[in-house]
């Protein structure tokens, strides 16, 4: 009984091998919207799908942080059926509230020793102020805790000219999810956002994101697997 269930469970971690998963996210191109009520009686449209915190440095949660806009994800970004895109408000942050920051994310079920690799598009206005802008590839455990992944920030890249609208440019992350990994966590975020004394265009804006899973490579999985009989074999002592 104990070698067919072991056979068993080996069978399941080689049969994931033969599967690779495309396109992840729901509502990765962020066109479909719900209304967030901001102030009682007042609502704007965010992404669907999509989790969004908002916090102020002073005052903390808050709903204004972001909203979609069909205006924010222009070409170069790909043309989708509406076309919609994300908009940051740095601007949203002073003195008084604090500075504020902004969190964009979707889960989904993951699975250790898998290669994820998220891609998605980010542009600013000139006057866009903030401590850091990130896209982020994120590895959960069961509990909800972070066990790994990569964090990218973009501003370096932000504000380099490239003669397309918000100076928009496609960003990647990638990583392996470590073991332990029951969610995969794809997010960007606005981070210390105040409004520029300066004034005029302000905005961060992100669009079409994809998120890719590849299963491991021959060896890596020879390796889960004896780590899958090793852990049957310790229950069964």
């Amino acid at each position: 009984m104990k070698s067919g269930v072991l056979l068993l469970s080996l069978g399941l971690v080689f049969a994931a091998a033969g599967a690779a998963h495309a396109s992840l996210l729901l509502n990765g191109n962020l066109d479909e919207t719900y209304q967030q009520e901001i102030v009682p009686g007042f609502f704007l449209p965010k992404p669907a799908s999509w989790m969004n915190v908002g916090t102020r440095a002073n005052t903390g949660p808050y709903e204004d942080e972001m909203s979609s806009e069909s205006w924010a994800g222009p070409a170069p970004t790909p043309a989708t059926a509406n076309d919609m895109g994300v908009f940051f408000k740095p601007f949203s942050g002073n003195a008084n509230d604090g500075a504020a920051t902004g969190h964009l994310f979707q889960d989904v079920a993951g699975n250790a020793g898998w290669r994820y690799t998220l891609t998605g598009w980010a542009g600013a206005e000139p006057n866009f102020l903030a401590t850091d802008a990130v896209i982020a590839l994120e590895f959960l455990d069961g509990s909800g805790a972070v066990i790994g992944g990569v964090v990218q920030s973009l501003m370096g890249q932000l504000f380099v000219d490239n003669g397309q609208p918000f100076d928009y440019k496609q960003y990647t992350v990638a990583g392996v999810a470590p073991v332990g990994t029951a969610t995969v966590r794809s997010r960007v975020s606005m981070i210390g956002g105040l409004g520029n004394p300066a004034g005029g265009g302000q905005a961060f804006v992100v669009d079409d994101f994809e998120l890719n899973g590849v299963v491991p490579e021959p060896a890596t999985m020879t390796a889960l697997a004896l780590g899958a009989a090793a852990m049957l074999r310790r229950r069964r002592k």
